[in-house]
């Protein structure tokens, strides 16, 4: 009877897998901040991990999956499965010395699958936001005093996103360690068009750029985890991301509109004639992913109170740059609380709840207009257990801010809502009677 009803429940779990696939080829995000390198970086974790300021290196529970450190997988009970699922909303005010806009959307985040494999073993798989971007720009140069003008328009979307598979085995009762296989697969597309709306003799150029990216990176996650008397633990937590190059297939198309029977001015001394055309051209560019490395520290009360901060750093100096930006060093700080009033209620549901709250501080990867840009934010949320501590519902709002008005630069303020659903189930579980 429990075999028959562990086979149907992984029979449910590959479909549901196989059927999110195609709703992660809709990247729906906008930021003018995602026109430079890989885009927005996503944050990472489920709701629990993202109501906490994006902690969970050192955490060791046994009630989420925690991808965010391998090591984490072996807290799972020996005879658990989870299976995870999220979506978010968005919400963002973009600000300007010249002008403000808003704009929203909802996504699904991700779908994510963990399991004990025996007593001291655990394994997790999942599908998981890496990168994004979607952006629509138009800049105007306007010359009043010799009558010219030049309308610029930048378009892109796309995205990364992060197939990932990982074990974790623990060693002495304390010690954990992991290790996770992430597959980095995505395209992305921008687009450029350029005008003349005041000279009806220069040409229209546009080009488009097409970026596959396909490319496994390494993650190893230590853990050390010390209780005492049930009253009172400790843990320590660490990542390495191993450096990976990847070749990228990386298409670039140009085209020049030249109007029939004149000749087109590239510059004050060359002169095109209208029957020469520009064609394609096809680059393989190296991308270098640079390691990471991540330290994490959690204490507290035992299935109480949780006190978290996390710490990465990361050098992508000299991996990506262009017109007007770069790659450079980034870091960021993480901290995080929950706080269960009783975990062993009987009575009263409140007392059940997990209550979460957070923030977060780093520098970003990009260096725009010679500016690094910063990303903060405060977040807190909810955990609404179903039946057991285990399976629930999970609510987390984050408001940040990245950016600047100054540098010619836009700032932008945002609210991002998360929702997904934690269930947990048994495997293998012996039954007396049928």
């Amino acid at each position: 009877m429990q075999k028959a009803r562990s086979s149907s429940f992984l029979v449910s779990l590959v479909a549901t897998f196989i059927i999110s696939i195609p709703l992660f080829g809709q990247f729906n995000t906008y930021s003018p901040y995602t026109r430079f390198g890989l885009g927005d970086m996503a944050k990472q974790g489920i709701g629990q991990n993202q109501a906490m300021g994006g902690t969970g290196l050192a955490i060791h529970q046994n009630n989420r999956i925690n991808y965010l450190n391998p090591a984490s997988f072996s807290a799972l009970d020996s005879t658990s499965v989870y299976f995870d699922f999220g979506a978010n909303t968005f919400y963002n005010q973009y600000q300007s010395e010249d002008y403000s806009n808003r704009w929203w959307n909802m996504n699904l985040h991700h779908v994510a699958f963990a399991s004990s494999v025996g007593k001291y073993m655990g394994f997790s798989a999942g599908i998981v936001p890496y990168s994004s971007i979607g952006y629509n720009i138009k800049q105007e140069y306007n010359d009043y005093t010799n009558g010219l003008a030049m309308d610029t328009y930048f378009e892109g979307e796309g995205g990364i996103m992060n197939f990932y598979m990982g074990t974790s085995i623990k060693l002495l009762d304390r010690f954990s360690v992991g290790v996770t296989m992430n597959f980095l697969m995505g395209k992305l597309t921008r687009n450029r068009a350029v005008e003349f709306p005041m000279s009806s003799s220069y040409s229209n150029i546009t080009s488009t750029e097409n970026m596959d990216m396909r490319k496994p990176v390494f993650t190893l996650g230590l853990q050390y985890k010390e209780v005492f008397d049930d009253r009172f633990f400790f843990s320590l937590g660490g990542v390495y991301d191993f450096k990976a190059s990847t070749e990228l297939s990386n298409e670039y198309m140009v085209n020049n509109e030249f109007y029939t029977g004149k000749a087109t001015w590239l510059n004050d001394s060359v002169q095109i004639d209208p029957v020469y055309i520009l064609g394609a051209d096809t680059a393989f560019n190296i991308l270098n992913i640079p390691q990471r490395v991540g330290l994490g520290l959690a204490f507290g009360i035992p299935n109480k109170l949780t006190i978290t901060g996390d710490y990465y750093m990361q050098d992508w100096t000299g991996s990506m740059s262009g017109e007007n930006y770069a790659t450079t060093k980034a870091s960021s700080m993480h901290f995080g609380a929950e706080y269960i009033p009783e975990a062993e209620a009987l009575r009263g549901y409140h007392k059940l709840i997990s209550y979460r709250v957070g923030g977060y501080y780093s520098n970003s990867y990009l260096m725009v207009n010679e500016y690094q840009l910063e990303d903060y934010g405060i977040t807190f949320g909810v955990g609404l257990p179903v039946k057991t501590l285990k399976s629930s519902i999970n609510l987390a709002f984050t408001l940040g801010t990245r950016g600047t008005t100054e540098y010619n630069l836009v700032k932008e303020n945002y609210g991002i809502v998360t929702f997904n659903v934690t269930l947990h189930d048994l495997w293998f579980r012996k039954r007396r009677f049928d």
